[in-house]
């Protein structure tokens, strides 16, 4: 620790604080230079893809960030996110990134020091409605570095661990949309299994395989059923902020007391259905929930789907699909901002229904194992991340040694 030395911000580089182009220049949101606002920032992601891209012409007229800036949300409720830039990007004005001096630092080791500074940005932050933390108050938070080699050693070590953890959301990606790609293919283009030896028939509401006939949701699974989940003692409860928006994954429940909320078993599936989380995806598969009953309970703001002449893997890819998400938009009503999709509407979603329920079977036993599969590798990314987040305060501190962290990285 003698070698260590502290540091502002301010001193490992340059601070950029991020700019939003005018609303009189559209154009300037046409290009291919990613925009990072903190709705793009998620935790335990240290890259990114952004909803938004601007132009080069914008990057002209603003400081680009290089591939390896650390970004940090420095106003609102979530100041102290962060991500690091993997390519040349943006961010708006509620974010202030540091482009570290790689003679001096490893900005490895900076992102992995700012990530645990997270309560102190946040207290440091002035204003009690919106707070903000200046340019000039994020500079001058302090950090202590230990020489340029033991930063690389030790951004090497976390930097394994988050390696790990985005191979296995790259590998949860690709299988998701396997299964959700299966689930268009067979029951909305209607290209299943031997669909070129079906006769098509005219039908009022459009073409269908000869003995297909057109139902709602509703003749397929349940919405809310009724599941009972006992008021005495701790229950797993899941939290809206627990679903995912983009996979079919939910963050290990919270323990809670009482029973009040959606009702919910392992194989069901939650959709959130109020905004703005059904317009941003939140919806998850319920896994390994303990017991024999394996039952649950949660927001009330969710929609229970659980399947009825189908499976798990077709109420989930179904909860996903474009349009069935759109039709669970246009039914929502309530006062603006809290507007909530109507149950009894969301079951009446029109789907087009085979004449035996062998089509349902065989879509589960190819579909239902890469949803497996997703959960283990989710399971995995869970243990990756709760061993690097020991070692992280550990290491940053320099109450660990970087030797006795690269044995415990080889044992993981």
């Amino acid at each position: 620790m003698s070698e260590w030395q502290t540091l502002r911000i301010g001193d490992l580089g340059r601070v950029v604080t991020g700019k939003t182009p005018p609303s009189s220049q559209p154009e300037m949101f046409e290009g291919e230079i990613p925009f990072i606002t903190p709705s793009d920032m998620f935790d335990d992601q240290r890259h990114i893809s952004t909803e938004r891209f601007v132009s080069a012409a914008w990057g002209k007229q603003r400081t680009l960030l290089p591939e390896g800036a650390i970004c940090v949300v420095c106003i609102g409720g979530t100041i102290g996110k962060i991500c690091m830039t993997s390519r040349s990007s943006q961010t708006n004005q509620q974010v202030n990134s540091v482009i570290v001096d790689p003679a001096r630092f490893d900005s490895g080791f900076v992102y992995y020091t700012l990530r645990t500074l997270a309560a102190e940005l946040k207290a440091r932050a002035a204003g009690a409605a919106t707070p903000i933390l200046n340019k000039s108050a994020f500079s001058d938070v302090t950090i202590t570095a230990p020489p340029l080699e033991t930063q690389h050693r030790i951004a090497g070590l976390l930097g394994a661990y988050d390696d790990l953890i985005e191979v296995n959301r790259r590998r949860i990606t690709a299988l998701e949309e396997m299964a959700r790609g299966l689930f268009s293919e067979w029951f909305t283009r209607l290209r299943f299994p031997g669909y070129e030896n079906a006769a098509i028939e005219d039908t009022p509401n459009g073409p269908l395989p000869a003995g297909w006939s057109w139902g709602v949701a509703g003749d397929l699974l349940q919405f809310d059923p009724r599941t009972r989940v006992p008021r005495e003692g701790e229950k797993p409860f899941i939290p809206m902020g627990h679903l995912d928006t983009a996979t079919s994954l939910i963050a290990e429940p919270e323990a809670r007391t009482g029973n009040a909320g959606a009702k919910f078993q392992n194989g069901d599936t939650l959709f959130a259905r109020i905004t703005p989380c059904l317009e941003n995806g939140k919806t998850g598969l319920v896994r390994n929930l303990p017991g024999p009953d394996g039952v649950g309970f949660g927001s009330t703001e969710f929609i229970v789907m659980r399947g009825e002449r189908v499976g798990p893997a077709f109420c989930y890819c179904l909860s996903r699909l474009p349009a069935f998400r759109e039709h669970a938009r246009m039914s929502m009503s309530g006062a603006s901002g809290r507007q909530r999709a109507r149950t009894d509407s969301v079951a009446d979603f029109p789907i087009a229904v085979p004449a035996a329920n062998n089509l349902f079977e065989r879509f589960e036993k190819a579909a239902w194992p890469m949803l497996e599969l997703v959960g283990q590798i989710g399971l995995s990314s869970e243990r990756l991340a709760a061993a690097r987040n020991l070692l992280l305060p550990r290491l940053i501190s320099g109450q660990l040694s970087v030797t006795q962290a690269e044995r415990e990285l080889e044992a993981a």
